[in-house]
């Protein structure tokens, strides 16, 4: 009778035992397979045999999950409970056989029950409560979050002008204007993020929107002054159900516009896709992908900016590995390819980033900790398609280094002070793109 109720509850016969329409990528090696596969098979035959034996079950249901069966794994270890209702291991093994299919509502309402009661092992407990963190970052209630920061910075170029007076055109050695010549200036500017995070009513589906503003303003060089805001929106797809875990898919929209000096700068619309993977706690790193066409809107100042119009495709590859409680390296690799619609303005680009932040405790007694410092170094290179006939024969070649250092002061739980200082060097073939720029700053941030 024992078997017969065994078999009425799911419907499964022998020749079930190891089915091959698997729901996930098997964890076990290829030549391990037929192994695993005919050890399953005896231990089904042990389950009909003796429905209340938990050892079987439990090892058939461990030998489901290494060949990715996780719905056969599932389907044992519930018709266990029938016979073992309310023990703890079972429960929480049912939890983390959900969490893999991407089920956090189901995989929430098992790791609850594993710990509904005080006769429970400390491992258990402790394991539960590191899925049930896990769920509450996935499946948590609509959130909001982001940034605002103001403040001040010195620049010895602001304008980016060429570090001589004089600049060879086409071999003629020419005077520029004051106007176009290396400038100090000292600007205020303000900038804000805001991410906003809702959640949709498909499992493991979120939907997330983006605001990135910044705005600046120049003492003397008004013809600067610049205002930019970028919008990006779109689902975000938890792909542990895939059999990809901790890995997230995001797909968006992107749309920005900026103004400089009161007049329509730049505009833009495209959609990005983002792979992300967190293969530790301390790791993580993403490959990016970004379509965006950009316009570039002719004004009195700047007549002739719509030939900079045209189509970027961009890649990226980033990574922060988290050395230890103190140290992180942050590290990107882009690959940039801009089609614009006059050659001279098309462009190859490649470029490196790599970035150490140290955290150390408070020196100052009263302010919390704690603080850090942040380096960081990129080089890029740029090739551009074809020559500006009124520079030189020659298509540009501009290698751009970047040095910053940043000092954050926390001086409480949201409100921070920043000090930074950079260096910023251009190397090119063209007179008019070898330049120097050293910039030296100070903002207030507040993170909520």
């Amino acid at each position: 009778m024992a078997a017969c109720a065994f078999l009425s509850l799911g419907g499964v016969s022998a020749t079930e035992a190891a089915p091959r329409d698997l729901n996930r990528p098997p964890r076990a090696a290829a030549g391990d397979i037929q192994r695993i596969e005919a050890r399953r098979t005896a231990l089904f035959q042990v389950m009909l045999d003796d429905p209340s034996n938990l050892d079987a079950a439990f090892e058939y249901a461990a030998l489901s999950s290494q060949v990715g069966d996780l719905e056969g794994a599932i389907a044992t270890l519930e018709r266990m409970l029938i016979f073992a209702p309310g023990l703890p291991r079972l429960q929480l093994e049912l939890g983390v056989l959900y969490f893999r299919l991407g089920a956090y509502s189901t995989a929430g309402t098992y790791f609850d029950a594993a710990v509904s009661n005080g006769d429970v092992p400390e491992e258990v407990r402790n394991k539960v409560s590191q899925y049930q963190a896990a769920i509450a970052s996935r499946n948590g209630a609509s959130s909001y979050s982001g940034s605002f920061s103001i403040g001040t910075r010195y620049q010895t170029n602001a304008n980016g002008g060429p570090a001589s007076a004089f600049v060879n055109l086409n071999g003629l050695d020419y005077l520029l204007s004051e106007d176009a010549r290396k400038a100090p200036d000292l600007s205020g500017f303000i900038s804000g993020n805001v991410l906003g995070v809702f959640d949709l009513p498909a499992q493991g589906v979120e939907f997330k929107a983006s605001l990135r503003t910044y705005g600046e303003g120049y003492a003397k060089r008004e013809e600067l002054n610049l205002a930019y805001a970028e919008l990006a929106a779109g689902p975000s797809f938890d792909l542990n159900r895939f059999g990809l875990e901790n890995y997230t898919l995001d797909v968006y929209g992107i749309a920005s516009g900026g103004i400089l000096s009161g007049d329509p700068l730049t505009s833009s619309l495209g959609s990005g896709v983002f792979l992300g993977a967190r293969p530790t706690t301390d790791w993580f790193y993403g490959v990016r992908g970004e379509y965006r066409h950009e316009r570039y809107h002719d004004s009195d100042a700047h007549p002739q900016m719509s030939d900079k119009s045209g189509d970027r495709f961009q890649g990226q590859l980033v990574s922060s590995y988290r050395l230890s409680d103190s140290l992180t390296l942050d590290l990107a690799g882009t690959v940039d390819r801009f089609e614009a619609d006059i050659a001279r303005n098309a462009y190859w680009q490649a470029s490196g980033f790599a970035g150490l932040t140290i955290q150390y405790g408070s020196p100052l007694a009263g302010l919390p900790e704690p603080w850090s410092i942040s380096i960081t170094n990129q080089i890029s290179r740029r090739k551009n398609d074809a020559a500006d006939p009124m520079i030189s024969s020659a298509a540009q070649r501009t290698t751009m280094w970047t040095l910053g250092l940043t000092q954050t002061i926390p001086l409480t739980t949201e409100w921070a002070a920043l000090l930074q200082t950079g260096y910023q060097k251009s190397w090119s073939n063209y007179d008019t793109g070898t330049f120097d720029n050293a910039t030296l700053g100070i903002s207030l941030t507040k993170v909520f």
